[in-house]
Parts: C-alpha cells; structure tokens; sequence
C-alpha cells in the first residue's frame, strides 16, 4: 500500500501514558554534626544516603566529607517517579570510618507526594529525629505533560529523543519505502517488461523474503536463495529481508560487511565457508572464556544484566563477524540509506518467567533504525537498546549493544540447550526438544522463584559496586550513583562497600560446561546456566514504569471482539492481549523460534503492508518425505487470531501433489490477502540437474547432489552441528539455489498477477466509511481526518477501475486525447463528502498542527464558538469562506487544507465544503 498524501491511517491512534515526574534534590549543608562522645576521639567524617525505592537509580550518596563538623555539600541528584504511587525519600547519615565499618548516625524518612510543582522547597531534617545533627535539603519537582501523542516523544533535558509511542512505522523507514519503492520499480519493469511491470509507482507491489531459524543449517541454506534471488533479479525488486534465529545470522553478517551492498552475496560464501569449518565450541576452552570475562564483568559492574547470552553472543560473533565485533546494528543504515537494498528486519520474542514462550510472547521487531513491540506501539532508537528507561524517559545510557550481543540473542535458543548441544541427537526434532527444555526450566524456575524475586524489588535496582573513592574523585554523569547497602551491618567501611566473595548457590549437578563455567560466574547475580535469566537475553525493560492498559491490536482497523478467545482448544498464543507488568525491571528475550520458526510476524504487520511473502522453510523435520507445513501452519493460527489477512493452509496439496520444492498459497476471495510462496527444504530435482533444464552427466555430478538431509544419521545438516565441512556447505548453499532459481518464473508470475490486481482495483482501503466511528481510541478529529483520506481513496480506486474498464472496452479504437481524457475524468468525478468535527483557528495562531488527542478536542470547543461564523441551510451548517486553517489540515499549501464532511448523523458536526478537492484527487 502506497500514500503519495503523506497521510498515514495508523496515525489516528493514540497511545497515552501517565506523566513522569523528575525530582531534582540538592544536599545543602550539614549543621552540628555529631556522633556523641565519640567526638572527643575523632572528628566526623559524614556523607549522607539518599534511597528511593520506588524510583529507578534509586540510590545516590555524597561525598565523604573529612573531619567537617559543619559540611557543606551543595551536591545534587536526579530522580524519576510515578506520582501514582507512594513515593518515600529515605535518608541515612553516616560516619565513614578508616579500617573499621561505618557508623550509622541517624535515619530519617520525607513523602514526595505533596510537594508542589515546579517550585523550590527548603527542608532541615535531624539525625536522630530528636538528635542535634541537622542536614538541609532542597526539593524541585518537575512534572511532564501526561499525553504522550501520536508522532511525539518524550525527550530528555539533553533534548535527545527516548521512546517512540505509536503505532506508525517511523519516519526513517518510511524515508526508506519511499526511496526502495523507486529503485524497485525500475528494476520490475525491467524484470517483468513493460506490459507487465507497473506503470506507476501506486502499482508496486511489496515483496518481503523471510527464513526461518535452523542453527547454522539455516544461515548456510539462506545464504544459498540470496545468491539465487540476487542472479535472477528478484532480490532487486524485494523491499524486506527478515531473518529468525540461523537466518538472521546470516542477514547480519552480509549487511554489516564492508563491502555489502557493492559485492554480490556470492562474493561472501568463501568467507563464510571458511569461517564454519571448525566448531564454535572450541572457542568455550579455558583461555577462550577469560576473553570473554573481562568485558562481560565490565558490562555487569556498569549495572547491565548479564546471561550466559552474553557469551553465548561473543562465540557467535567471533565465528562469523571476526574482525567486525565493534560493529553495530545503527551501522547498517548507512547500507540502506538510498534505498538500493532491503531493508534487514529480525526478531526475538520477550516472555514472562512462568509461562512457555508457545503461551505467552511479544514479538520484539530490530531494525537499522529502531527496537521495539507493535503489541505496544512503543520503540526506542536502536542505538539505546539495553539502556535503562522509567516512564518513557532515558535514565541511564550503557551506549549500544555490539551486533554479536543481538545475534546471541536472536538465536538465544542454544543458550537454553547448550548442554545437549554436545549430545548426539541428529534423530530429533530440536524446536521441540527446545520447547521442551523451555517448559522444564519454567518449572525449575518457580522452585527459585523466592530467590530470584529480589530481582524486581524497590531496593535491588542497582546491584553494582563502586570501586573505592579516591583522594581526587572524578564527578560522573551519574551523580555518584550509590550501589551498595545502606546500613553499617551490611559490611560498610570508609564509605564504601568492602569487597565480597561471590556466594555460590547450591544447585544440582550440571554438566560438564556448567561445571567450568561456573567457578567464575555462577551467583545468584551473574547467573549462567541455571536459570531462565541465564539462558535468555536479559535487557532493562524500557517500558518501566508506563502506564499500559491495553495491548494494540496488530491490525487495529480490525480490532478483536470481546470474548473472541473464549472457545479456544489449546492455549498456544492464548496470552496475545494479555498485558506485561510494567513494574518488572528486566525483559527476557528469547529466540522467537520458540513460539514458531518463521519470522512471518515482521511482514505481516500491516503497516508495511507486504502483498507477497517468500518465505523459506529450513525447519528441521523428522525424516526427508516429512510435510514440511508445521510451522508455517502455526504461522497461520497466529495470524488469524491477530485477525491479520493470511491465506488458508491446505496441507491436503501434499497427499494430492506430494513433495515439491515450492508450494504457493493465495486466499480464494480477498484479492488483497498476501500471497506466501511457502519454499521447502527438499532435495528432489536437485539430484538429477546441475542448474535448472541442465541435467547432471558425470559421476561426481550425481555423487555431489546424492544426498539426504534429515534421513541420514550421519548428515552434518542437525540443527545442533555448528561445524560444516566445504563440501557440507556447497552442497546446501547450491540445493537451495537451485531450488529458487528453479522457480524464478513462478515468483514473477505471482508479481505480475498482483500488479494486475492493484492497476484494476487499486490499493487496499484500510476500512470502510461507516466503520470509523466503531475505532476506539481515535478522536473526533482524527476519524474526520481519516474518514476524508477513506473517501478519496475509494474515489481512485473507482477512477482507477472505470478507467481500467473503459480502456479493455476501447481495444482496437482510437485512443482519447489528453484533453479529452481530462475533461471527462472532471465531468465523472462524483463531489466526496466525508465526517469530522469543525475545529477552526486563525493561521496566525496555529498550534502544531500534529495529530490531536480527545482533551485538545475539548479544548478547542470554546475557539469554535467565537471564530466559526455559519450559516443554517436545511438544517446543516455551513462555515463561510474565512481564511482559516483546522489543526487536522497542517500548514498553507497542505493537501488537507479544507476537510469536507458527511455523515449518516451529521447534526453533530460541523461541514464544511472543500476549495481545491480537484488538487486532493490528483494526489490520491
């Protein structure tokens, strides 16, 4: 679906949070500080503890202020918190001791709550409450404004943007589609031939290429259909390329090489080749780990959660990226930045700790330019995945993951089996086996639960330790983030925290890598292997603190019926609008193979609006002649319960047409259904042709292609092999080459067919008129908006259609002129009239005019009773011809500039009759 008005219909919705308040504290001074008649011994040496346990990096200190009986400080603190809860400052003065525990003088407590907005209020609190010890603090709250709007962001003090709420695309991809969909089409006409390529840009079609996870087995199989659809030209005309899991390794790999998108991705199947041909678990040796530790304990002592992913991440990266590891998924925008290549998209899904990732799961989307769930309609800039967030503000950056972190993550799913990694089990499905392994951790987990719970607790929020203060401190950004425990009895000394040995949980026996691994990592703070955090990618949750009360609908023009899910039989996907707590402070990210093997959730969302799916299959299966349809059949079952347009799974086509390389699906009446061109695992004409129409003739030919996949014990293709042989990995890069090129007319057929369709019909209306007013969640405004933008596309596609038909009936007679053609597409055109609410305002006075929410509709009810002057004809009102603009129509010379409107109930609203409806029309 192309807009050339730069209207887009997801803009209508609105997401809403509550506001964060930002509490700005300053230490003063200290006045009579006393610790008794230890003061005849020694002076104090106080610093002052400042905990709020309801608000993230919630625990800051001063400075130790040596022998001051009168300090002053003037030190200040930021804190971010929910004025929904109840939020209490706990203060502790202490006396930092040389070479012994510190003393705790007096503790004192202050509500947040009451303080007013934006003023400085002056508190002195006394150490012990009735004691002679008198700290001063000062107190500013600010508050932000509570709606977060469609196309708005929060943005922090240093104006640098934070999350995105919204359920449109961002603007740098649709920067991207509108860049892509040029490119494409000159690349499809010449594919196609001018008869049956598109004619405008309103005819391309979105093509999306999806593999499926399968280890390396699936990255050596990926890179085989990329060299094919790059020879035949198909890769040219495809505006997505998405990966799960082994895919998405490779789709990584090729976009973060220096040479891509210059070379052919024939040009990198030497180098990955030669980077697979010794196991990746050597790399797990001894003097490998070490080289690991080191970063991997930085990252945890700057307060990042850390699982054996992280290393799991490195063996990855190492592997395949090489002399790469400092690269970054940010970086790949630069390759896509004109709009000559794909766009690389892959996935992972977030799960809760006591429910199977088949149950409960929330696709996570990764692209070039950002991170985040369509569940929710929230993103963050790629750049600060992995960063702490309250409330939609960024409280602390760690920078950007390194790519070989999110490839860890992308096939996090060895890290939940890596043990049996080791075993022989070539025989078995390893998804399932996975699956399997998922559930028993579950279980596990909830016997651990009591000591994992601390994890999301007030008072864990930062669990590093800082290192000893030095003579000359160096101020950090962070205010001097306080991480250790408040009180003396919990081992303080000078301030600081004394250095503590890692207690090591008592666990069962583990295998062989557990057992190495966990003299250096296993705690209950730096778990590996013997948890669901040290098995999954643990990230903060950036959605902390938000004020989510519903989930999106993945098609919210759609939305799902009440009860919708009440009859279900099994409880696969049965948690899709079941919400995630906010409250929690960590994700756990998994390999989204985990719910299904195909990566079909990132071209089905419908904002990218992709007609037809080439999707490559390279799922694991019991045996060769296996119906290769059981994740694509799970695909199916999540899309119709997120009520997104799929085509019906017939797996009969296989008793009627057995085994093939290729099966193709289309959806018998929608013509706007898209189309899944379902490509398989198979070795069958493989066998006897070298090359499509070229038959094989030598011995070493038929012996090269003579080979099973699954059948044979010994095959190197398991799911857990992550060691290929050159002639393991050009015997499964060319069969799937092979298997595409043998289908290059098949795939252009199916382009040429959907071309068709949009010239006859146009694109797809995103929903009728008179369903508008059902939307929840859209304001009066905006359904006026949408309901204009609704009209006009129909109107095309009515112009569209009659031109389609008058053209089929001229076959064989002169041709209009130009002239004649236009005065007859003015004399057909019907006059459109569409609902919306009048909300008027001189030019001079505009405010942004960005989409609006239900409260600004409010708002501008009084504007409307002083500016609109009308008129009473029939009953309607008319506005009469002011220069005026409505917030809706955007700036002088925007195609919105005069809405009209209609309506079944039109006495509430205002209508209003549109000057230039001729120049809208055109642009539609």
């Amino acid at each position: 679906m192309t807009f050339n008005t730069g209207f887009d219909p997801y803009q209508v919705f609105e997401v809403e949070h509550r506001s964060c308040k930002i509490l700005n504290v300053k230490v003063v001074r200290g006045r009579n500080i006393t610790k008794g008649w230890m003061d005849y011994v020694d002076t104090p040496d106080p610093y002052l503890i400042l905990r709020i346990k309801t608000a993230p990096e919630g625990r800051r200190r001063t400075k130790t202020k040596d022998n001051e009986v009168n300090p002053v400080w003037n030190e200040e603190f930021t804190f971010f918190l929910d004025g929904a809860v109840d939020n209490k400052l706990h203060m502790i003065l202490m006396e930092a001791n040389y070479g012994s525990l510190d003393q705790t003088i007096g503790e004192a407590w202050y509500s947040l709550n009451d303080l007013p907005p934006n003023e400085v209020v002056t508190k002195s609190f006394f150490f012990p409450k009735d004691g002679k010890s008198e700290v001063e603090l000062e107190f500013r709250i600010h508050e932000e404004y509570a709606i977060s709007r469609i196309a708005r962001c929060f943005r922090q003090f240093s104006e640098n943007p934070t999350l995105r709420y919204s359920l449109c695309l961002c603007d740098q991809e649709k920067e991207f589609r509108e860049k892509r969909s040029d490119v494409v089409m000159k690349k499809m006409v010449e594919l196609l031939g001018e008869e049956r390529g598109p004619q405008d840009i309103e005819e391309v079609p979105t093509v999306g290429v999806i593999g499926s996870g399968g280890g390396f087995r699936a990255m050596v199989a990926y890179s085989g259909v990329f060299n094919a659809l790059k020879k035949s030209g198909i890769l040219d005309v495809t505006s997505y390329v998405a990966g799960l899991s082994g895919s998405s390794w490779y789709v990584s790999t090729l976009y973060s090489h220096k040479d891509w998108p210059e070379m052919h991705p024939g040009d990198m199947q030497e180098e990955l080749m030669n980077n697979i041909d010794s196991s990746l678990i050597w790399l797990l040796s001894p003097q490998s780990i070490y080289r690991y530790v080191d970063r991997i304990l930085e990252k945890r002592r700057n307060g990042q959660p850390v699982s054996f992913t992280d290393i799991f991440g490195h063996l990855v990266g190492e592997t395949l990226l090489k002399d790469r590891l400092t690269t970054k998924l940010s970086d790949m925008r630069e390759k896509v930045k004109d709009g000559k290549v794909p766009l690389p998209l892959m996935t992972c899904v977030n799960v809760k700790a006591d429910r199977s990732a088949r149950s409960f799961q929330e696709w996570v989307e990764f692209s070039p330019y950002e991170i985040g769930m369509p569940k929710y309609g929230a993103y963050m800039n790629s750049e600060l995945f992995g960063s702490k967030f309250f409330m939609g503000k960024l409280v602390k950056s760690y920078g950007e993951p390194p790519l070989h972190f999110l490839q860890g993550i992308w096939g996090s799913a060895f890290c939940i089996l890596f043990k049996r990694l080791l075993e022989d089990n070539r025989n078995k499905d390893p998804v399932e086996m996975i699956r399997q392994e998922m559930v028993k951790s579950l279980e596990q987990a909830q016997d651990e639960e009591s000591s994992d719970s601390s994890e999301d607790e007030g008072d864990d929020d930062d669990e590093e330790e800082l290192e000893p203060e030095k003579k000359e401190p160096v101020k950090s950004e962070n205010n001097n983030v306080f991480k250790f425990p408040p009180t003396a009895s919990k081992g303080m000394s000078n301030g600081h925290p004394r250095s503590r040995h890692a207690t090591l949980r008592k666990t069962k026996q583990k295998g062989y890598w557990q057992n190495f691994l966990s003299g250096l990592l296993e705690n209950k703070r730096f778990e590996v292997l013997n948890s669901r955090a040290g098995r999954a990618g643990v990230v903060h949750n950036f959605m902390r603190g938000l004020s989510l009360q519903q989930a999106f609908p993945l098609s919210p023009f759609n939305p799902e019926e009440s009860g919708a899910n009440a009859n279900r039989v099994s409880d696969d996907f049965d948690g899709l609008l079941e919400i995630h707590p906010t409250n929690v402070k960590r994700l756990y990210m998994v390999d989204a193979g985990l719910t299904f093997n195909s990566p079909y959730p990132l071209v089905l969302r419908p904002q990218r609006a992709v007609e037809i799916i080439l999707s490559f299959d390279f799922s694991a299966r019991p045996s060769d002649t296996t119906p290769p349809f059981k994740e694509l059949k799970l695909a199916e079952k999540w899309a119709n319960l997120n009520k997104l347009p799929f085509p019906p799974i017939d797996v009969t086509v296989f008793d009627r047409e057995g085994m093939k390389e290729l099966y193709i699906f289309k959806h018998p009446t929608d013509p706007y259904c898209p189309i899944v061109l379902h490509f398989c695992l198979v070795n069958i004409e493989f066998r006897r042709f070298k090359a499509p129409g070229v038959p094989r003739e030598t011995n070493e030919e038929i012996k090269f292609a003579a080979f099973d996949i699954f059948d044979d014990k010994e095959s190197p293709y398991s799911t857990f092999n992550f060691k290929y042989s050159h002639e393991a990995f050009k015997r499964l890069s060319k069969l799937t080459e092979f298997n595409t090129l043998l289908h290059v007319e098949d795939i252009k057929n199916v382009i040429a067919d959907v071309i068709k369709n949009k010239r006859e019909n146009g694109p797809k209306i995103p929903i009728s008129v008179n369903e508008i007013n059902n939307l929840q969640r859209v304001s009066k405004k905006n359904r006026q908006r949408l309901s204009k933008f609704v009209s006009k596309m129909k109107e095309g596609s009515l112009r569209r259609k009659s031109g389609s038909d008058a053209q089929q009936s001229t076959k064989g007679h002169s041709p209009l002129t130009k002239a004649e053609s236009d005065a007859l597409g003015k004399k057909k055109r019907p006059q459109m009239t569409i609902k919306g609410t009048r909300r008027v305002y001189r030019t001079s006075a505009a405010p942004d005019p960005s989409l609006t929410s239900p409260r600004e509709d409010e708002e501008w009810d009084s504007v409307d009773a002083v500016v609109v002057r009308s008129r009473t004809t029939k009953g309607r009102v008319y506005a009469t011809e002011e220069k005026f603009m409505t917030a809706a129509e955007g700036p002088p010379g925007d195609i919105w500039a005069d809405p009209v409107c209609h309506s079944d109930e039109e006495e509430e609203f205002y209508v209003c009759m549109s000057d230039n409806e001729d120049d809208f029309a055109d642009a539609v």
